[in-house]
């Protein structure tokens, strides 16, 4: 059966992702007829007009329709629409630095930061280092469509409009009393969640004024474990080379052998099988380097698949008509979004340990002594325990307030706006390593032998008798076999929660003037005219800066004074800057030709110049073409020029130091625990990415099919100067360094201990480095499509049928000249980084009455490839393709719809998506859930709830 339902949708299908393009007046339902294009402001242009002849292809989404088959808010709707890829959600973890498992929309897998974010036509603060918006921080319940340009608008709206703009529309009009209150549960008991909110609008001064407000609250659980769901379960990490001799394959059951979960001596593999005691590990199938299938290993036991995640959103206008042609505005919205995920379990990377340890056995103590190193070993561990595993917790709060003028003079229009916006987010590490305390509590003594008497048992940290003061309340840790639960106390002193915290401010004032500047033989020439200041500042903090550092009093192994920091991850340098940006533009809407024998040709052009206090400036423009040859066909173009500007944090990120799994090609190993030291740092030599737009399709609308109406459009966007972390761990830059013979300008991203032509493990690298340079370039193309159909059935019924496609076999980075492209199109992705499929099709099927409503959601990806850089070698190269439906059934009651209940299943055959890791995890297995980005990993979803307007 749902074969058939895929394969009756995709029949329906023809080429687009969304809901209409440029046809919100025939495709709106009935509740939605306010959503007009009679002299409205279409996302896309600044001049008043009727949206039908735009030439830049926008798509309208209504929010009813989003909302039918994805009701737990408007940005997860428009991730099921193929223009939208690789978006980040609550499945993306693992960064405690920045809001990484907010909402942020990507448009066609071109990044997050390079599509533009509006709220009801206005540009809203930046709420990731990136630059790019968490949109769970927008009002919703309000929300009353969105429109998506999929084209550059640079010229119209400024820096990040490179893949287009998605812009929020609302309600500002609405009237009475809205309330909505819905509850969800996965068909596994897990991932609860639950919605309310309500809305309300009335007028006042006899019609002059107007006053809306909003409040809603959501909040779903995360999945705390990945082996919660089948593919979690089986541990899969991927092992080999990628050669043809060696290549890529899946293993289940993946380990890390270098490090057990009951602590080792690294120097010669023994673990410790009992407290203080000694053993032989058991190994597990060997998978090369340091990673096996089974033994006794380390893995991500306890992590999480999703976040949790809670949002809270205000919202409040007031308008007034000043005079007959000015009227006033004044609104406020403030949103307040938490996450929060478990994200692997807690390990101490390797360190030195005395060989004289208290909690050490006699035995152990002698093995250990009579090591290559003397009265020290190397020991590590990975600590199994619940309550002190790493977590990130995100809490990001939004709020702006703005007010502004709109008048009319005459046949002018012109509009004042000021905005003041805020953004702040507190990202947490949750347990992290306090270096100091570790050290410190890993060398423990005897207190009655070593004040020169009898051992009396009294097991205490060294420092706590030679320098009582350094470290006050030190608790000796036991990490050589005793379970966690009986180290907690000590577990509680070496964890901590360090926090960084980046808080954006924006000021903006913008005006605008335009309207009809003369008639020509074809009809009005309109223009608008526009201006803006901004002013965006980054405060960048946190309460354990890297250059604060740890005290080595008294400590006699692993702390080096001046160099170890007191937490061992996550570490940044606080930043305070800003930039001041300013910006002119004009747009000119020309008609050519109108009702001739050829039929009406519309020709629009926009320019804008942008001057950055940090980079100088810079020219934007854009040319388009609209033909209607009949009253059934239309053509349309446009070619632009487009930029995304640097965000501060790319600019001035200071040397921020990290550690994850690595595997070296040169060395051909995981060196002796599997992870590496990381840093990344930002370039202020950067200057803004450059794109060249075209886009050309047609919009057929037969009159004599009513309700039939198809629209393809064709993309292609090439985008130079990108700005891109140039990362060391990747293979291609690893294989790039290695092929020059260590001349590479990409091998000073690695410190060696020894020189590049050693390539024993003992060369592995000391530090690996990721750099933001201006050295990528992207170049995509595709084709956009979609087909609607409208038609009634039997006295009061009525069948809406929508396919969409988006078809992309073209998506391809040079991540720098030299490094082999990046064949993205067509190539998985997992957090969001990697390709996207080539086909992505969404259909919908609707049939519905004065009584009820049925509603059918149908997305299906194509077959991918394992990775973006094809001249590696694997055993099984692609990943299957899946389709996951969704069904809603909504009652009314009363006629006029306005009391609407509904259950909505979503993966109603409760897929599990195709496996997929990278091999950038190898060494710490469970590190990511093993699924494609965007592939659904909850399983079938049951959600209830009421829709009540009065």
């Amino acid at each position: 059966m749902k074969l058939l339902l895929s394969a009756s949708l995709c029949a329906l299908t023809i080429a687009q992702p969304a809901f209409a393009q440029d046809e919100a007046a025939e495709a709106a339902p009935a509740d939605q007829s306010s959503v007009s294009t009679d002299q409205i402001v279409v996302t896309g242009s600044r001049i008043t007009s009727n949206g039908d002849n735009q030439p830049t292809p926008v798509t309208v989404a209504s929010t009813e329709l989003l909302l039918k088959t994805t009701p737990t808010n408007i940005p997860d709707g428009l991730n099921k629409l193929p223009i939208f890829a690789l978006s980040r959600g609550t499945a993306n973890l693992n960064n405690p630095s920045d809001n990484f498992t907010g909402n942020f929309l990507n448009l066609r897998g071109f990044g997050i930061n390079r599509n533009l974010v509006l709220l009801d036509g206005q540009r809203v603060a930046p709420s990731s280092l990136t630059g790019a918006v968490d949109t769970n921080s927008l009002p919703q319940i309000l929300v009353q469509r969105v429109e998506v340009v999929t084209g550059g608008a640079s010229a119209v709206y400024g820096s990040d409009a490179v893949s287009g703009v998605v812009n929020f529309v609302l309600d500002k009009k609405f009237e009475g009393l809205k309330l909505e209150g819905q509850s969800g549960i996965s068909g596994r008991g897990d991932a609860f969640s639950w919605r309310a909110a309500g809305a309300f609008g009335t007028s006042f001064a006899d019609g002059r004024g107007h006053f809306i407000a909003s409040y809603e609250h959501f909040q779903q659980d995360g999945i705390d474990d990945k082996e919660d769901r089948p593919t979690g379960a089986d541990i899969y990490a991927v092992a080999g080379s990628g050669t043809t001799a060696d290549p890529f394959r899946l293993i289940t059951n993946a380990r890390n052998s270098a490090i057990p979960f009951q602590g080792a001596n690294l120097f010669t593999g023994r673990v410790f099988v009992a407290p203080g005691v000694l053993g032989n590990a058991t190994p597990g199938i060997s998978q090369g380097g340091a990673l096996a299938s089974g033994g006794d290993g380390f893995y991500g036991i306890g992590s999480s698949a999703t976040a949790d995640l809670e949002t809270d959103q205000a919202f409040a206008r007031a308008s007034y008509d000043l005079t007959e042609s000015i009227n006033f505005y004044v609104q406020g919205t403030y949103a307040q979004s938490k996450t929060f995920n478990t994200f692997y379990p807690n390990l101490i990377f390797p360190t030195i340990v005395g060989a004289d340890n208290a909690f050490l056995s006699p035995a152990a103590q002698a093995e250990l002594s009579g090591g290559p190193f003397g009265p020290v070993f190397l020991y590590s561990r990975v600590f199994d325990d619940p309550e002190h595993a790493l977590g990130v917790r995100n809490e990001t709060t939004n709020w702006s307030a703005a007010a502004g003028l709109t008048g009319a003079i005459g046949d002018f229009d012109w509009t004042v706006h000021y905005q003041h916006s805020e953004s702040k987010a507190v990202n947490t590490q949750v347990n992290n390593v306090l270096l100091g305390n570790l050290f410190a509590s890993l060398d423990a003594v005897d207190q009655g032998a070593f004040n020169g008497g009898a051992a009396n048992g009294n097991i205490v940290c060294r420092v706590t008798l030679t320098n009582p003061n350094v470290y006050p309340g030190c608790v000796p840790l036991n990490g050589f076999g005793a379970s966690p639960a009986s180290q907690d106390a000590a577990l509680d002193y070496v964890t901590g929660d360090n926090f960084s915290v980046p808080n954006f401010k924006m000021d903006a004032v913008s005006a605008s003037f335009g309207g009809t500047a003369f008639e020509n033989w074809a009809g009005p020439v309109k223009f608008a005219i526009s201006g803006e200041y901004r002013r965006l500042n980054l405060d960048y903090s946190s309460n354990t800066p890297s250059d604060v550092f740890a005290d080595c009093t008294g400590i006699r192994f692993g702390c080096t004074p001046g160099a170890t920091p007191v937490f061992r991850d996550t570490l940044i340098t606080p930043i305070n800057v800003s930039e001041t940006v300013k910006e002119a533009a004009i747009e000119v809407n020309f008609p050519l030709l109108a009702d001739s024998a050829v039929g009406s040709i519309n020709l629009t052009g926009a320019a804008r110049y942008t001057d950055y206090s940090t980079s100088g400036g810079v020219t934007t423009w854009k040319f388009g073409g609209d033909w209607d040859i009949t009253d059934s066909l239309r053509l349309r173009a446009t070619i632009s020029r487009d930029i995304r500007a640097p965000s501060l944090f790319e600019r001035f990120q200071p040397a921020t130091g990290g550690a994850s799994g690595y595997f070296d090609l040169l060395t051909n190993s995981s060196g002796p625990s599997g992870i590496v030291t990381t840093e990344t740092g930002g370039n202020a030599d950067l200057v803004p990415e450059e794109a060249d737009t075209l886009t050309f399709g047609a919009v057929f609308r037969p009159s004599s099919v009513p309700g039939f109406s198809v629209a393809v459009d064709y993309y292609r966007i090439e985008l130079g100067n990108a700005i891109s972390q140039i990362d060391g761990r990747q293979a291609s830059i690893q294989a790039a360094c290695n092929a020059s013979g260590g001349t590479n300008a990409f091998c000073d991203l690695y410190e060696r201990p020894l020189p590049f032509s050693n390539t024993t493990p003992a060369n592995f690298p000391t530090l690996v480095r990721i750099a933001t340079l201006n050295a990528s370039s992207i170049t995509t193309w595709g084709i956009d499509g979609e087909v609607n159909y409208t038609f009634d059935v039997g006295s009061n019924g009525k069948i809406s049928l929508r396919g969409l496609v988006g078809y992309q076999p073209e998506l391809t980075t040079i991540l720098a000249p030299g490094v082999e492209p990046q064949i993205g199109a067509g190539a998985a992705a997992t957090q969001s980084t990697g390709g996207v499929p080539k086909v992505r099709l969404t259909g919908f099927v609707s049939y519905s009455t004065p009584d009820f409503s049925i509603d059918l959601q149908e997305r299906w990806r194509s077959s991918l490839v394992r990775d973006a850089t094809r001249s590696l070698v694997f055993a099984d190269p692609d990943v299957a393709s899946v389709a996951y439906t969704d069904l809603t059934f909504t009652f009314f009651a009363g006629e006029d719809k306005d009391k609407a209940f509904f259950l909505s299943v979503q993966n109603v055959f409760d897929q599990d998506p195709p496996v997929y890791l990278t091999a950038g995890t190898s060494g710490t297995p469970a590190f990511s859930f093993p699924a494609v980005s965007g592939d659904d990993i909850i399983g079938r979803y049951f959600t209830a709830g009421v829709r009540l307007r009065f």
